[in-house]
């Protein structure tokens, strides 16, 4: 047995199970047709876990005029829970904005925010003019990232 490759094996578990460690788990609340806090600053490599869904989701897909977008990080994966269930995402690990809405209550701009790390696709979502609720969340990130 090498016991240098034994070492760096062991350095490099140690270093993924701190990681691991470190991690959080920040809660968001339904609140009738709000979601509490509307703008989560986090890790990366933390989640998101959203309770009091009993009639709402978690969608980071939006419509537009050119289809569906999702104003998310580049290389990052998006999430659309089920309807009434409460959700934990996966870990959070591209750093940027994520705006997310509940599908059914978005006519009312029920929708939140998550900023990981810095928020690096900000200033490409403002460029985009989001109009609407779309652009509340937006101010929203805005501010919460000065």
């Amino acid at each position: 047995m090498n016991p240098n490759k034994t070492i760096a094996t062991l350095i490099g578990v140690s270093v993924l199970f701190s990681a691991a460690v470190m991690a959080e788990i920040h809660q968001v609340k339904a609140v009738g047709l709000a979601y509490k806090p509307l703008v989560v600053k986090v890790e990366s490599g933390d989640q998101i876990s959203w309770t009091n869904m009993s009639t709402h989701n978690v969608n980071t897909k939006f419509t537009s005029s050119n289809g569906t977008i999702e104003y998310i990080p580049k290389g990052a994966k998006g999430f659309t829970s089920q309807m009434g269930v409460n959700f934990t995402s996966d870990p959070l690990t591209e750093e940027g904005v994520y705006l997310y809405k509940c599908d059914p209550h978005w006519g009312t701009g029920m929708g939140g925010v998550i900023i990981v790390g810095e928020p690096t696709n900000l200033q490409m979502i403002i460029d985009s003019d989001p109009k609407g609720a779309l652009g509340r969340l937006v101010r929203k990130a805005q501010k919460a990232s000065e």
